[in-house]
């Protein structure tokens, strides 16, 4: 190879690497003492709180859901085609909230929302529960470890302690030996969202107890380097690009330049609080405003509203279609709601609203974008959608009844066991 191509080969793939595209299709564990090339291989599949899951790698591979049950506790297996829970995993005790598929898709993290600091391991060949461990060390207690955020370039994870009022953590997990490791004392309580920058030299985490704000952390000392106050702030939200770290606030939405540590940005909007979701191509971002019922539409470029959407009772997240993202699932989460909306992210407008159980909490979608399934935290039962429609009017309800629990909050998307055994024989 000469010389010119080998430079050309890799500006493009640091220039994906820095716009949020993760190429890596293998999987399997990772491994301790990994190579960062290695690491970057394999496949991701969690949409929460990373960026770049590479949903083409997977688009024909047979897979299922899996749904977290807070309360029962167990972790329901969903065949989607047949309509159907197939397994119910036994958790052994309650307060499991998220899944978090571990790059590779080898094993999945189920994150924990009680007053407690206990993480499972799930084991997506077996489906079962491997192993579980606590967070809590040298002396600080971890309070309900909620939203796990993963590295880019080395096998770690970061989460923090929502619940706690007083105290600040945020938590570092080995994925390879998938153990904490250390935990950084923060200058804010109830760390919520935690995110790496795509070089992985800090982590961003908002604090959703006061005083709020957000903690910004360096990887390499694992120290706190500073504290942004933000008022009511609540939910934060990666740029595909990572140039930002977005914050969700009382009636405002906060820009953090990743690079000088500073505010760049604050554009007032109606509510505020909900979760974030950016187009892969980093052109507008979407902001869920739980209190006016409704979503941001963001322009990146400008940094500014283009419009709020009306959708419905606590708008909180737009899940896009993992195969078509012009077309996504806005979740309104309230306790007293039984919807979701349809919205066309290239009009920016809601083109229906589809009715599902009580409390629409999370959604996932398989690859191919022909379903979707979401939860419904307020009933024992979550709703599957048909999206396979050009036609987004078309999507309608499958069913209402799959079988869940009580507190269904956390679903992802798995290849079945099957198909992981084929990958990693290959």
């Amino acid at each position: 190879m000469n010389k010119q191509l080998k430079i050309m080969l890799t500006v493009s793939m640091l220039a994906g690497f820095l716009g949020g595209c993760v190429t890596g299709t293998k999987m399997g564990a990772p491994t301790t003492g990994m190579s960062s090339d290695e690491y970057q291989s394999l496949l991701r599949l969690d949409p929460q709180n990373t960026l770049g899951s590479n949903w083409d790698a997977v688009r024909d591979t047979p897979g299922y859901f899996l749904i977290d049950n807070q309360g029962e506790p167990t972790v329901s297996v969903v065949d989607y085609h047949k309509g159907e829970t197939i397994k119910k995993i036994q958790m052994g005790e309650t307060g499991n909230h998220h899944i978090f598929v571990i790059p590779g898709a080898r094993y999945a993290f189920s994150s924990q929302r009680y007053e407690k600091d206990l993480i499972w391991v799930i084991d997506l060949i077996t489906h079962e529960v491997v192993d579980t461990f606590h967070l809590s060390m040298g002396g600080k207690k971890v309070i309900a470890p909620l939203h796990i955020g993963f590295a880019y370039t080395q096998p770690l994870a970061v989460v923090g302690n929502i619940l706690d009022k007083k105290n600040g953590y945020l938590s570092f997990i080995n994925t390879a030996t998938r153990k904490p490791s250390h935990i950084v004392e923060l200058g804010c309580p109830g760390a919520r969202d935690a995110m790496f920058t795509l070089d992985d030299s800090k982590v961003f985490a908002t604090c959703q107890q006061k005083p709020k704000g957000v903690s910004i952390v360096e990887d390499q000392s694992r120290k706190e380097i500073k504290v942004i106050p933000i008022k009511g702030g609540r939910t934060g939200g990666m740029t595909p690009d990572g140039k930002y770290f977005m914050v969700g606030a009382s009636k405002a939405i906060v820009f953090i330049d990743t690079a000088t540590n500073e505010i760049t940005k604050t554009i007032k909007v109606p509510g505020g609080g909900g979760n974030f979701t950016c187009l892969p191509d980093g052109s507008k971002c979407y902001g869920g405003l739980r209190k006016d019922n409704s979503v941001a539409v963001i322009d990146m470029a400008k940094l500014e509203l283009i419009k709020v959407i009306k959708t419905g009772p606590d708008g909180n997240r737009l899940y896009l279609n993992s195969a078509n993202p012009r077309y996504g699932l806005f979740a309104n989460e309230s306790g007293k709601s039984e919807q979701v909306s349809v919205i066309d992210t290239q009009d920016d407008v809601k083109i229906k609203d589809i009715i599902t159980g009580l409390g629409p909490h999370n959604v996932a979608f398989d690859p191919t974008g022909k379903f979707a399934l979401v939860t419904t935290k307020k009933e024992n039962v979550a709703t599957l959608i048909d999206t396979s429609s050009e036609n987004p009017a078309d999507w309608d309800v499958i069913t209402t009844d799959i079988a869940a629990g009580i507190q269904n909050n956390g679903v992802r998307w798995v290849p079945t066991p099957a198909a992981i055994k084929a990958a990693m024989a290959n």
